[in-house]
């Protein structure tokens, strides 16, 4: 689903795990269901600035604070935005 760091794309093998619910904050569970990938910076980026990340039909969402964005617009992330390409507009 997250095909590295869910935010930029980076590869795997940089990625670390990010509680959605978070560990020490929400006393979230370490499970797959509440996980996510990011990268050292992206996690920091999230945890610092105010993200917040959602995931529905297998898709990641991040949505950023409203310094960042005042509408708040959720952006799609991880695979589904990194992995895709137009020949599959039409695919059902």
């Amino acid at each position: 689903r997250d095909g590295g760091c869910a935010f930029c794309g980076t590869t795997g093998s940089y990625a670390e795990a990010h509680h959605l619910a978070w560990w020490d904050r929400d006393t979230g569970p370490t499970n797959l269901n509440n996980g996510v990938l990011l990268c050292r910076t992206d996690h920091q980026r999230v945890h610092h600035d105010g993200w917040t990340i959602t995931t529905h039909a297998g898709q990641v969402w991040f949505t950023p604070p409203p310094h960042i964005d005042p509408t708040r617009t959720p952006r799609l992330g991880g695979r589904a935005r990194f992995d895709y390409t137009p020949e599959h507009d039409n695919d059902p």
